[in-house]
């Protein structure tokens, strides 16, 4: 499946770029903010890890149009919590 496929690429491509922009953040914070950055990059590599799972294995027992409630359910909670984690980052207070 194509869309299956594209899916995955998003989850990889939304959390490169949450991760991405902590490490900008990691090289300019100060050492008590370095913690907290850590902690946002633990939580998207779960996020990463657990959406991937989902989408690697969805239920075998539902029909075609609950996968696609499924699928599009694992979008909205991966663009949800990357838009947390943007959130959280821009908290952070700056030198």
């Amino acid at each position: 499946m194509a869309t299956i496929k594209n899916l995955k690429k998003d989850i990889n491509f939304l959390s490169d770029e949450v991760i991405g922009n902590c490490f900008l953040q990691y090289y300019f914070a100060e050492e008590n903010k370095r913690k907290e950055i850590n902690k946002i990059i633990e939580e998207i590599v779960t996020m990463r890890n657990d959406l991937i799972k989902k989408v690697n294995n969805p239920p075998k027992d539902i029909d075609n149009k609950e996968k696609k409630s499924y699928f599009r359910n694992i979008q909205e909670e991966l663009i949800k919590k990357a838009n947390d984690a943007f959130a959280q980052l821009e908290q952070q207070p700056e030198k």
